[in-house]
């Protein structure tokens, strides 16, 4: 099989298997998986914008924004104004939110954790090497494709 063709099949396992992984996460509590990706960030970043979050999950601001706001509705999210900049607002888990953010981690922690314990031991360290190899290849042609 032509390398491209085979590399395009592997990316589209592993993009189904991510999607399997990650939806367990999000349809029991009326997130959708973006909405679950964006109480990760605001977990793992309190007071993250909303222009920061568009930048992370490479999603245009005014979709950001549609899904925070949803998450607001839900009491998952509060906006609060900067206290450097009152123009500027900062996004922070609401307890609702935080719990969540708590489970996605703990519950994805241990799911790739199984995952990864099936990968021979000293082949590991080649697979994280891979797969950051895989992450910056796809940076540069996002980051050409905005140029």
């Amino acid at each position: 099989m032509d390398l491209v063709k085979q590399f395009r099949e592997y990316t589209r396992q592993l993009e189904c298997h991510f999607g399997n992984i990650n939806s367990a996460d999000c349809c029991c509590c009326s997130v959708n998986k973006t909405q679950c990706f964006l109480i990760v960030e605001i977990g793992r970043k309190p007071g993250i914008s909303v222009k920061e979050l568009a930048e992370i999950l490479r999603i245009d601001k005014s979709g950001v924004s549609r899904f925070v706001e949803d998450l607001v509705q839900k009491d998952y999210v509060e906006r609060k104004p900067s206290l450097e900049d009152r123009r500027f607002v900062t996004l922070h888990l609401l307890p609702k939110g935080q719990e969540r953010f708590e489970k996605i981690e703990h519950d994805m922690y241990y799911k790739f954790k199984e995952v990864f314990e099936q990968i021979p031991e000293h082949k590991r360290e080649q697979v994280l090497e891979a797969l950051k190899l895989y992450n910056e290849a796809c940076m540069a042609v996002e980051g050409n494709a905005n140029d």
